[in-house]
């Protein structure tokens, strides 16, 4: 599953930034902000189980940054059939073994030429305890994702390491634990753990 999962993302990625001499996707842009160092988009990718996308546009070298945050749930399923036009679809074992982590979380590093390459992917619990209501379970993780993003607006400001150039700062970010500390605020809960799994991670 991790690795069909991969190679549909990076399928995505490849015709998303591939030159502009070639046929392109062009994703609907929901939302973006502008800093100094970078610009971030909140765009559309049409893919089961996606819950937010953000890309980060530097004003500086080669490469762009991309986040995506997709649900397991709907990750972890097979098409069983259709009723009256509606996909119907039933949880995979994989998904039952696992169903206390609730995301696939992602950095993916994306070069101008249209490769890339993930700088971690991790599944993480991002819904935390049984009595969040529905509407917290759904909202605090996309909240969260969206913090993590547009920190790249501010590094330079709240950087422990100033003097290092914006790219450096963003190749330094321990993402996981920026996810951690910004979920740990959507949810009002400064003791949840993400138990989160590694997938892939640059440099292991």
């Amino acid at each position: 599953m991790a690795d069909n999962w991969l190679s549909k993302v990076q399928h995505w990625i490849k015709q998303l930034f591939r030159p502009k001499k070639k046929k392109r996707i062009y994703p609907k842009i929901l939302k973006q902000w502008y800093g100094t160092d970078c610009a971030v988009l909140r765009i559309e990718r049409d893919t089961p189980g996606e819950r937010a996308t953000y890309r980060i546009i530097s004003t500086h070298g080669q490469c762009d940054y991309l986040i995506t945050l997709d649900y397991l749930r709907e990750l972890h399923t097979e098409l069983a059939g259709t009723f009256q036009g509606t996909p119907i679809r039933i949880p995979t074992l994989d998904y039952q073994r696992n169903s206390v982590l609730t995301h696939r979380f992602a950095v993916w590093r994306v070069w101008r030429n249209g490769t890339s390459d993930p700088l971690g992917i991790w599944d993480v619990n991002l819904e935390g305890s049984a009595n969040n209501s529905f509407a917290l379970s759904e909202l605090a993780p996309r909240r969260a994702v969206k913090m993590v993003a547009l920190s790249a607006l501010v590094l330079g400001n709240v950087s422990q390491i100033p003097f290092l150039h914006w790219e450096a700062q963003m190749e330094r970010i321990d993402w996981l634990d920026l996810l951690e500390e910004r979920i740990k605020k959507e949810l009002s809960n400064p003791h949840h753990n993400l138990k989160a799994c590694v997938i892939l991670q640059d440099g292991l």
